[in-house]
């Protein structure tokens, strides 16, 4: 597959959500050199919970041309609508889609909303978010080693992802923010945003761009206390789905990796999960530092994705989302620069 048309964050925004959409639409549409009668049918991500309304997408559906037309909505990540985009390209039944997510974190807070997400008899009464949830992660990953020495780790790694973004957080700064969910400290935590990215893909042969390889996805047990927390196996499941589309191996290499982790714990269980990734940088624009927007994350990791493969020489990428708590559920797209 060939022909990625992108659009970027739009970062914490004061406009309404059809507003914001319509922008990174236009703009994807824009970057890919065509318009909304050449879009055969459209994949949406948007879950109601965060939006505050049923049938989120209906909000949506003129501002991303599909009035009239076939239109898909994901109640998960952005990147799992990508996926599901290629797969109705691959299968013959559309040859352009356009793939729109959004998340406006500033309308409620996150914390308060995401327990709502939860088992309604076994876990929400004890009043605990998703923050909780990667607390109690980041304490299995840390197991019975050294707490100190996994702290400094993590501060660091905290501390590199907020430079990278612009943010001058020193790792002794990290390590003073006040704990959030132990052994969590606030400035671990990639901050919530609002964000709409748009991608178009396309099958066209005369369209030249990053080549869309393979996807895989995985839904995990729901319920924490029902899988390992210490573990991002569903990770790993998602990967070897990717890798067999692609043809792969998947103890290959890649040269650029886009991988969605809010704490810097889940960069260590995403290299467990991959291999292949262990000494790679899974963040190096920053990741989800410069905001996390729910459920359109993992579709802004895919634009850095292409956006590295079109400014730098011939290689290969991986780009990665994930949605519910501490990691429940995973995306991953494998890219290659245009032949």
């Amino acid at each position: 597959m060939a022909g990625t048309g992108v659009s970027g964050p739009l970062a914490v925004d004061t406009r309404s959500i059809p507003e914001m959409v319509l922008a990174a639409a236009e703009a994807a549409l824009a970057d890919a050199q065509t318009d909304f009668g050449n879009i055969d049918a459209v994949v949406t991500a948007s879950v109601d919970l965060h939006d505050g309304l049923t049938a989120s997408n209906i909000a949506v559906t003129e501002v991303v041309g599909a009035v009239m037309k076939p239109e898909t909505r994901i109640a998960g990540d952005g990147l799992a609508a990508a996926a599901h985009a290629a797969c109705q390209i691959w299968a013959g039944a559309y040859g352009t889609v356009l793939v729109v997510a959004h998340g406006k974190a500033s309308m409620a807070d996150q914390d308060s909303v995401e327990q709502w997400a939860w088992d309604p008899i076994t876990i929400q009464p004890l009043g605990v978010g998703f923050t909780v949830a990667a607390g109690l992660q980041a304490r299995a990953v840390m197991g019975e080693g050294d707490p100190e020495a996994a702290l400094s780790r993590w501060a660091t790694v905290a501390s590199r992802r907020w430079q990278a973004v612009g943010v001058g957080s020193r790792p002794e700064d990290v390590l003073a923010s006040p704990v959030t969910a132990a052994p969590l400290r606030a400035l671990m935590a990639a901050p919530a945003a609002d964000a709409a990215y748009a991608v178009v893909l396309t099958g066209e042969p005369q369209r030249r761009g990053p080549v869309l390889k393979g996807v895989g996805y995985d839904l995990d047990t729901h319920a924490p206390g029902d899988r390992d927390l210490a573990s991002w196996a569903g990770l790993g499941r998602a990967f070897a789905r990717a890798c067999r589309v692609a043809g792969s191996d998947t103890g290959a290499a890649f040269d650029i990796v886009e991988a969605s982790c809010r704490y810097p714990h889940e960069e260590e269980l995403v290299a467990a999960a991959v291999p292949a990734l262990a000494d790679s940088d899974v963040a190096p624009s920053g990741g989800l530092y410069r905001g996390v927007a729910p459920v359109a994350a993992g579709l802004g990791r895919l634009v850095d994705t292409v956006d590295a493969l079109r400014s730098g020489p011939p290689a290969r990428a991986l780009a990665h989302g994930t949605w519910g708590p501490a990691g429940q559920a995973h995306a991953v797209a494998i890219l290659e620069s245009a032949p």
